[in-house]
């Protein structure tokens, strides 16, 4: 190859890396800023709303009649869950933190407790709902699911045995998505 070629070769061949080189910087650069766009609150008040439609409530709810979403506290979870279901037509939300009335039949109730006499006191006044928290303090203090972060991911933590005798059951598309508490194995 004549010089002026050669140099002319690697000129472009330069240029393609430098063009190639941005292209992965610009790409990895939207892709964190896209991954940093979806909250854990954001994920944990979808996942809720998700859990509604993948347990078998068999006679405990009928198909076309609404969902009941309860949350005991005012977080950043509740307020994107409330969101949600005001979106949702088939949906309703309840705050129950300051109220002794008793809203008709929550089928989901998010807690932030993780002490044991709290979550025992939510499944004797919500005894057909599905208990979900936060954290494996939760499910140890009696809860059936809770939020834990697995390599760097949001996922479901299931304690089946505290779901021994309700009046549902999970469906395999959210077992499929969850961990299994170990202390369940056992």
């Amino acid at each position: 190859m004549p010089p002026s070629w050669q140099h002319l070769y690697q000129h472009y061949k330069a240029r393609a890396f430098a063009l190639w080189l941005s292209a992965l910087l610009v790409f990895s650069i939207s892709t964190c800023a896209l991954a940093n766009d979806i909250q854990d609150d954001d994920l944990k008040a979808v996942y809720l709303f998700r859990f509604a439609l993948l347990v078998d409530w068999k006679s405990s709810h009928q198909s076309s009649s609404q969902y009941h979403f309860c949350v005991d506290a005012d977080n950043g979870v509740s307020q994107k869950l409330k969101a949600i279901i005001q979106q949702k037509p088939l949906a309703v939300f309840h705050q129950i933190q300051n109220t002794q009335a008793q809203p008709p039949g929550c089928h989901i109730v998010y807690s932030t407790t993780d002490q044991a006499d709290q979550v025992s006191a939510l499944k004797a006044r919500f005894p057909d709902a599905l208990l979900v928290g936060e954290g494996r303090r939760f499910v140890r203090a009696g809860g059936m699911m809770a939020f834990v972060r697995m390599n760097n991911r949001i996922k479901p933590l299931i304690n089946r045995s505290h779901l021994v005798g309700v009046p549902f059951s999970l469906r395999s598309q959210l077992l499929s998505i969850a961990v299994i508490d170990e202390e369940d194995k056992a």
